[in-house]
């Protein structure tokens, strides 16, 4: 009999689900909402009844089944908390987790769109109005019947019905984003039908395979992302590009087979012309070896490439390394030179293994510049092994720019600072002494610290030497910031508007700034700053900005502070930029305007600026009640006998006594009227005690050190 109940209870749960109808609910999150799409059948009506907080999805189709698995699998946010539904049939229960409403719209006849954005709902004019479903189409006269042909039978709205259908399979698959259209409702009339285009081929099907594994992994297949494939040393053959014999023999061996009959190019002997250019670190002749090669082939852009790396430029050509540091080949270290940053994946022994193998001239001029690529990216052990390996093959011993920026970053400044001198001082360093002096600069000016006249100058010398050249710009920069360094500023401000805009002009602009507002005199700070243009200004960083509004408001600026913290491109430091504006409004007696800018700031020293916008207005007492809060026990005593509030002072210090002699003065003389003669002595006794207390009192208010006494003499 249990079998037979069993057998009888399946039997009853295939028959519903076969006549049940399961409707997919999708998501997609945005940054101003979270969208549920529901497709549902044509004609299908709906209602959406929203409450405080959630809402309610109502469709007539009897035993509806709301499918909500994945849903919650593509939501950041917290807007939806939760999706039920009681029982087949049932409506669709939504439950939020915000402040939020929910609004819907019928798209393409086919799909309810529910919006979920903040905000609150309005005063119900009834209970649970329904938003409205689809409207009935207008009467219009029926269109002539279009013209019958055989593969022509798809009109507009069919094939819209397909591509939606397409759209949701992406959106499931995560590859397109359910962003149909801008929050609020829509109407769900649709548009009449209009043939297609009689030259269009409705037979004409878009698909791919993924489409047709539907329903087999699910419908959150990864995405596979498309790399470049990996070149490998054997194929690169960077160890083949020369032989046993000199440089000059193959150099002589190789021009004296380039011309042929006729003068004609013997394309295969430039092409190794080039190849052994590029190893022996001449990248300028093997780019115009190249040149005489007119095919285009792979190889070739590989020798092209490494042919401006090892001569320190950028190939016109695309990088055929570009993303191929994670390979355990040659092409990894060369990836690396081309990108000059190390990626997450990058295979980090392969890199050192290709620069070991490397000739040893090529590890002399490429291995400071590895070892500061390593640096940056915090890899010192390898930086390091990078410089040991290039000491082994110099003959003895040098400074350089590489380990002076491993010292920095292991935080020996000492060490890097030495090497640095050593280096631009040396006579056999001298091509990295530009490099050295500019890193130096850099240096000090992160350190805020002093520089030599004697490196001014041969900044200004390498500056005046490198012009026009790569490394110009870098030696033109160094020696402005050394001239602000040394407190040259006219001089630097002077070489700065001579510069062209863009970001090296902006760069150094900055630099310049800090050190203005940090070391100038008042005069000189404000002749540049006052003078500044308004593209300079645009150009300064958040900070530099702040700093100069910071001084421009305690000279007491408050216009031009005010300007330079209220610039609408900054979107960080929002507190302190706010307590700037508040002291400028404050300087230009706007004490409301003060507050509202200290509306969202809870900080100390928010609420300093916000007790002397209070006391502005007048409103002493809470002045007071703010000032005891941030602890000030004495300026708070001051303002609750100022309101004239004797009884919150406190009873110690010179407001209480300044509080009692007060209460003194206040009281009316002593009057004798029937003996006219200790009247008048009484007159004269409270006279003296009178101008006894005023004194008092003007001690106590001129010099708090003084300690009153009333015994004391008022004339001293």
């Amino acid at each position: 009999m249990k079998g037979i109940a069993l057998f009888t209870s399946i039997l009853i749960a295939v028959a519903t689900s076969a006549t049940a109808e399961t409707l997919v609910v999708r998501s997609g999150e945005h940054d101003s909402h979270t969208r549920l799409v529901v497709k549902v059948p044509p004609g299908t009506r709906w209602v959406l009844a929203r409450r405080k907080n959630g809402a309610r999805l109502t469709v007539s189709i009897d035993d509806v089944l709301f499918q909500t698995e994945g849903v919650f699998g593509r939501l950041t946010s917290n807007r939806l908390s939760a999706l039920s539904q009681s029982e087949p049939g049932a409506a669709l229960d939504l439950e939020f987790g915000c402040d939020c409403v929910a609004t819907a719209f019928l798209f393409q006849q086919s799909m309810i769109v529910v919006d979920i954005s903040q905000g609150t709902l309005p005063p119900p004019l009834t209970a649970n109005i329904p938003l409205p479903p689809s409207l009935p189409p207008l009467e219009v006269e029926d269109p002539p019947e279009p013209l019958a042909l055989p593969l022509l039978t798809l009109n507009q709205q069919g094939f819209k019905d397909q591509l939606s259908a397409r759209l949701l399979q992406g959106a499931d698959r995560e590859v397109l984003d359910l962003d149909l259209a801008a929050i609020g409702p829509r109407t769900s009339t649709p548009p009449n039908d209009t043939d297609m285009l009689p030259n269009f081929a409705a037979n004409l099907n878009v698909s791919t395979i993924v489409d047709e594994l539907e329903g087999l992994f699910g419908p959150d297949i990864p995405q596979i992302e498309k790399r470049p494939a990996c070149i490998s040393s054997a194929r690169l053959g960077f160890d083949t590009w020369t032989d046993a014999r000199p440089f000059d023999e193959q150099i002589a061996d190789l021009r004296s087979g380039l011309f042929q009959e006729f003068d004609r190019v013997d394309a295969d002997q430039a092409f190794k012309l080039a190849k052994l250019y590029a190893y022996f670190g001449f990248g300028a002749e093997a780019v115009s070896a190249l040149a005489l090669v007119k095919d285009h082939s792979e190889e070739k852009s590989w020798v092209q490439a490494i042919a401006g790396f090892v001569d320190h430029r950028e190939s016109s050509e695309e990088n055929p390394f570009r993303g191929l540091q994670r390979c355990s080949s040659d092409a990894a270290f060369w990836s690396l030179l081309s990108e000059q940053s190390l990626r997450p994946d990058a295979d980090l022994d392969a890199i050192e293994q290709s620069f070991s193998s490397l000739p040893k001239h090529l590890r002399r001029s490429l291995g400071p510049r590895l070892s500061s690529i390593l640096v940056e990216a915090d890899q010192l052990e390898a930086a390091r092994r990078v410089m040991r390996s290039v000491d082994r093959v110099e003959t003895e011993e040098q400074p350089s720019v590489a380990k002076a920026q491993i010292a920095q970053a292991e935080g020996d400044a000492e060490m890097a600072d030495a090497i640095l001198e050593e280096v631009i001082s040396t006579p056999e360093t001298a091509t990295d002494a530009p490099l050295a002096l500019a890193r130096l600069v850099e240096k000090r000016w992160a350190e805020r610290g002093a520089i030599s006249p004697q490196d001014v100058a041969l900044a200004a010398a390498y500056a005046l030497e490198f012009r026009g050249s790569e490394t110009g710009p870098m030696m033109q920069h160094a020696h402005i910031v050394a001239l602000s360094l040394n407190n040259e500023f006219h001089t630097a401000y002077d070489l700065i508007q001579a510069l062209p805009e863009g970001v090296d002009r902006a760069d150094v602009l900055n630099h310049h700034i800090h050190l203005l507002e940090e070391r100038s005199n008042d005069v000189t700070f404000l002749r540049q700053v006052l003078s500044m243009s308004d593209s300079d200004s645009m150009a300064l960083t958040t900070q530099a900005a702040i700093a100069v509004s910071d001084r421009l408001g305690t000279l007491g600026f408050a216009a031009q502070s005010s300007a330079f913290a209220n610039r609408t491109h900054d979107t960080t430091d929002r507190s302190q930029r706010a307590r700037l504006r508040a002291r400028a409004a404050l300087l230009e007696e706007k004490p409301h305007k003060a507050m509202l800018e200290l509306s969202d700031d809870t900080s100390k020293a928010a609420d300093t600026l916000r007790a002397q916008a209070l006391a502005a207005t007048g409103n002493l007492a809470a002045t007071a009640k703010l000032y005891r809060d941030l602890g000030e026990s004495e300026v708070a005593n001051r303002y609750f006998w100022l309101a004239g509030l004797p009884e919150n002072i406190e009873p110690e210090g010179r407001f209480a006594d300044l509080s009692e002699i007060s209460d003194k003065l206040a009281l009316p003389p002593r009057r004798l009227l029937e003996t006219p003669l200790a009247d008048a002595n009484s007159l004269l006794t409270d006279s003296e005690e009178l101008r006894t207390n005023i004194a008092g009192m003007f001690a106590l208010l001129l010099d708090p050190e003084i300690a009153f006494d009333e015994g004391a003499d008022p004339n001293q």
